[in-house]
């Protein structure tokens, strides 16, 4: 059951994302209504759009890019964290970051997608770097709470 609503919370973050790209008050109803939706029918702590933020409980040593992510998400003690950087070289300065305090347990380049994978103490993360067209970038996190 755990593993339905993960995928689902992921799914539905993941779709969020496509009606957040520009920010004005008929997409912001849409968003909030989006949002009132999921959280009512999950569980899930989602938050889409201007005015996001990192779920309380994310942690810390977990190094994020400066701004506000465009999705984020909480469930069963893991996050999903999307942001929308200038550029990929400023999602690879956070990994580098990321690199530093976790374990790295892959890394994959697949041209204009790279994701890694990395072990802590108390949590997985998986992070998937996007670079558009335009030159920006997506960073996803996605955060795992490691199981006894």
């Amino acid at each position: 059951m755990k593993t339905r609503i993960a995928a689902a919370a992921l799914t539905l973050g993941v779709g969020a994302i496509a009606l957040t790209g520009c920010v004005n008050p008929v997409e912001q109803l849409i968003n909030n209504t989006v949002e009132d939706v999921v959280e009512g029918a999950t569980g899930v702590d989602i938050d889409a759009g201007a005015g996001a933020s990192v779920p309380d409980g994310f942690p810390a040593d977990i190094p994020l890019p400066s701004g506000s992510p465009l999705v984020a998400l909480a469930v069963d003690g893991g996050y999903t964290v999307t942001y929308t950087l200038p550029s990929a070289a400023d999602g690879e300065a956070v990994i580098e970051q990321l690199k530093s305090r976790y374990t790295t347990d892959s890394e994959s380049d697949f041209g204009g997608m790279k994701i890694w994978s990395f072990t802590g103490t108390d949590y997985t993360v998986g992070v998937t770097l996007l670079e558009q067209e335009d030159g920006t970038a997506q960073l996803l996190y996605v955060v795992a709470p490691l199981t006894p």
